[in-house]
């Protein structure tokens, strides 16, 4: 049997590419360059909002066909496949499941990272329930399956799949806060020139960012602090305009910035200028901007999902004055919130996944392999190699 050591090192990364920058294009920016560096060769498939727009950094994506098509292309040419789901997009999985499938068909390492918390929209599901069938399903396909926390992996084993499987490893990792402070655009430093201090939200217009609590709290704080600001960030392109109506509706126009996706060097020069990071969703896990909020030592005020890290001011998910009342605090008495952070020990994580993505591509079997020992064994001349499999 030949050696896959010797094999060309070849992997397909199929997730977001910034931009807009998130928690999973930064995991994926991290990810390729350590695997690069390893010797890999390391195209990415594009599946965020900017897929269709044509760069040499990436693979666009212009439709389904196209996706199937070019996914296809990469494992008839050696190519392993690492992909990206969650359990909040129906659309989501179904990539995920034609690519894994793909991979597995042509005998080539299938790679999951679960990038969802132990609690969303379409999964965990109950028992009997097709949603819980369907990533039944996709959990058995994949070689391996990484996930952020072990809550996240406690999730994945309802499903009963193989523990040995599943391997927990946070997204953030020490590279994350290695950053230059940078200067502010004009107009989100006339932003801050008018207000006294700023609250720093990752923010998006979907339901899960519980938008009408947070106008709420907002609309009670001012009262007390006219003069503090709030600064959103992370949204995408097209989220703005209905995120800006929404707030205008609300009479909350003029102590809001809205930024969309920003630079990382630059989300993280807002963060550390700002009173605290409040984080809205409760399906997010263990969340890697949080980690480096509380590595920078910036007071972090996010719902409670159960899973957040010490050192994390929460507040009950739908109660408006627990929340109410940790912005006050932040406001009045920050240092305090400050003097209550641990310290973070920023571990090397890129390099862990990294380490088990070749061990796992060294170790899978391969078709081309499983075909070498047919071909070398005293079979009858008729049984041949399948041709086409490149390795």
């Amino acid at each position: 049997m030949s050696d896959r050591k010797d094999q060309p090192k070849r992997i397909l990364q199929i997730g977001n590419w910034p931009p807009p920058v998130c928690g999973w294009a930064m995991s994926l920016v991290g990810l390729r360059r350590e695997l690069e560096a390893r010797g890999w060769d390391c195209p990415v498939m594009n599946l965020n909002e900017n897929r269709r727009v044509k760069s040499p950094d990436y693979i666009d994506v212009q439709n389904g066909v196209d996706y199937c098509r070019k996914v296809l292309r990469h494992v008839r040419r050696g190519y392993s496949v690492h992909v990206r789901v969650n359990g909040e997009t129906k659309k989501g999985f179904v990539l995920a499941l034609i690519a894994l499938g793909m991979a597995r068909l042509w005998g080539r390492p299938a790679l999951l990272t679960y990038c969802g918390g132990h609690q969303q929209a379409y999964f965990p599901a109950p028992r009997s329930s097709f949603r819980h069938l369907a990533f039944s399903l996709l959990f058995r396909v994949p070689n391996r399956i990484y996930c952020n926390s072990e809550a996240v992996k406690r999730s994945l084993l309802t499903t009963g799949i193989n523990g040995d499987l599943v391997v927990p490893i946070p997204h953030f990792s020490a590279h994350y806060v290695d950053f230059t402070p940078v200067p502010l655009p004009p107009e989100i430093e006339a932003f801050c020139k008018k207000h006294e201090a700023t609250f720093f939200l990752y923010i998006c217009f979907r339901e899960h960012y519980m938008l009408d609590l947070l106008a709420e709290a907002m609309h009670r704080f001012r009262a007390q602090f006219p003069r503090i600001g709030f600064l959103f960030v992370g949204t995408s392109r097209r989220e703005l305009p209905p995120l800006a109506d929404y707030f205008r509706g609300q009479n909350l126009q003029d102590a809001i910035c809205t930024t969309g996706s920003v630079p990382h060097d630059l989300f993280l020069t807002l963060m550390c200028r700002s009173l605290a990071y409040i984080r809205i969703p409760m399906t997010d896990g263990v969340c890697s901007s949080v980690l480096e909020a509380l590595t920078l030592k910036v007071p972090v005020l996010a719902s409670d999902n159960g899973t957040r890290p010490a050192g994390v001011e929460m507040w009950k998910a739908g109660n408006v004055e627990s929340l109410l009342k940790l912005m006050i605090a932040a406001a009045r008495d920050r240092e305090s919130m400050v003097a209550r952070i641990p310290e973070i020990k920023a571990e090397e994580n890129t390099r862990r996944l990294a380490d088990d993505i070749e061990l796992t591509c060294r170790n899978s079997p391969s078709i081309s392999e499983a075909e070498l020992v047919v071909a070398n064994a005293p079979q009858p001349e008729t049984v041949r190699p399948r041709s086409g499999v490149e390795n």
